[in-house]
């Protein structure tokens, strides 16, 4: 037997609200908008750096992503580990 656990279950569609509605779905304004330049600069474009200047947080935010994958690709699995995760399996039966 299941059981239906869905506290919505039984409700009107009327009778709901949209603050009863999930977090998920409820839409979000934007705050700010990045600039071109900036969309332009992540692309691999040619911008100024007046046109960048215009927006120093978020060109300091992509900076720092940059920095951060750039040295997430460098990183390597030491050569132990697999053999250790192997060895965790169990056999097949």
């Amino acid at each position: 037997m299941q059981n239906n656990l869905d506290p919505r279950d039984g409700l009107e569609p009327a009778a709901r609200t949209p603050k009863d509605a999930p977090a998920a779905d409820q839409e979000v304004a934007p705050t700010s908008r990045i600039s071109d330049a900036v969309h332009a600069w992540l692309d691999g474009e040619p911008v100024s750096e007046a046109a960048l200047s215009a927006a120093p947080r978020e060109v300091a935010f992509w900076k720092k992503i940059e920095t951060e994958t750039s040295a997430r690709r460098r990183m390597v699995t030491p050569a132990s580990v697999p053999a250790q995760i192997l060895a965790k399996l169990p056999e097949k039966r």
